[in-house]
């Protein structure tokens, strides 16, 4: 992999570039797409291009040969699509193996592990951070509190029409160091906005029975508002401070303490959007557990793509309105 190329105004701005013979793709590959256990191949060669910030990136390959595995939990979600031949996806954390058709865009959440199969040429990925995801979901009035996941397949083509229409328009700028960082900003924006339009979320799987992480997301989500220490959690749900950790994680795929911060900042939201503007967003953050204002109002703006004090002047319109 070549080394980054910064933009002038986009310092996360990075190249990437894999010229190989045979299997030997390098190891950032595996590490990006979850593959370290090794991926069961018979290549010729091997071409990886591709450019992008930290938050949405193109990239293509082309390969000749054939190559089979399992992708294990990555940073990014991936949006793929194969020029030609045949390939399969089978999400290992339940799902139906899915047989990807030529042109057919396919979704692969971060925080699952896919089985694949795949015999073609050409492949043209979108990278996304969860991050700017989870913003474009918010602005479609989803507040998601655990792991983001998405259906691999999108049921509606009118969406996905727009989708490939919004990536062909911004495919080009997206590897364009030089793009200023406002707009690669907005353009990043409106992929995320075209992919969560297209993949529905699913929804989180029902807890079967009350394990220890269904009684902790509970606890944690009714005293939100108080001052609660990990100990606190642990003592309330019986188990030991590991064990919650590994039970939480295993179960959400997060850790108590980031259910917690995320709780916070929903029921700060909660209470914002529906204040009318009467509130100070001070008052909110303390009375949310956020001591320091410029942590919550930094916290608030990655997670919801917008300031609190946004929130609470929309608020404040929408009540002029009604």
């Amino acid at each position: 992999m070549t080394g980054q190329a910064r933009g002038t105004e986009h310092p996360t701005f990075r190249r990437f570039r894999v010229e190989a013979v045979s299997e030997h793709r390098g190891d950032e590959l595996d590490e990006i797409y979850g593959t370290a256990g090794g991926i069961d191949s018979a290549l010729d060669t091997f071409r990886y291009l591709g450019a992008g910030d930290a938050e949405v990136s193109v990239r293509r390959a082309e390969v000749q040969g054939t190559r089979a595995g399992v992708m294990q939990p990555r940073d990014e979600h991936i949006v793929f699509w194969i020029g030609d031949g045949s390939a399969t996806i089978e999400d290992l954390d339940g799902g139906d193996p899915l047989a990807v058709q030529p042109g057919a865009p396919v979704l692969l959440t971060a925080s699952r592990r896919y089985a694949f199969t795949a015999d073609v040429r050409t492949i043209t990925m979108v990278h996304l951070s969860d991050r700017v995801l989870r913003r474009a979901l918010v602005r479609r009035g989803h507040l998601p509190t655990g792991p983001v996941v998405l259906a691999p397949e999108s049921p509606d083509e009118s969406a996905r029409r727009a989708l490939r229409a919004v990536i062909r328009a911004h495919g080009g700028p997206v590897m364009d160091a030089a793009l200023a960082d406002a707009v690669r900003q907005t353009i990043n924006a409106e992929i995320a906005d075209a992919v969560v339009a297209a993949f529905p979320v699913l929804p989180a799987v029902a807890p079967t029975g009350r394990g220890s992480a269904a009684r902790a997301a509970e606890w944690i989500r009714a005293h939100a508002d108080q001052p609660v220490t990990l100990r606190d959690i642990a003592d309330a749900v019986g188990i030991s401070e590991r064990g919650l950790q590994n039970a939480m994680h295993r179960r959400f795929g997060e850790s108590p303490m980031a259910r917690l911060r995320a709780e916070r900042l929903d029921g700060a939201r909660r209470e914002l959007e529906t204040s009318g503007g009467d509130l100070l967003v001070a008052d909110v953050a303390r009375r949310w557990q956020w001591p320091h204002l410029g942590r919550f109002a930094a916290a608030y703006a990655d997670r919801f793509g917008e300031h609190p004090s946004d929130t609470l002047h929309r608020s404040r319109r929408d009540d002029g309105f009604r």
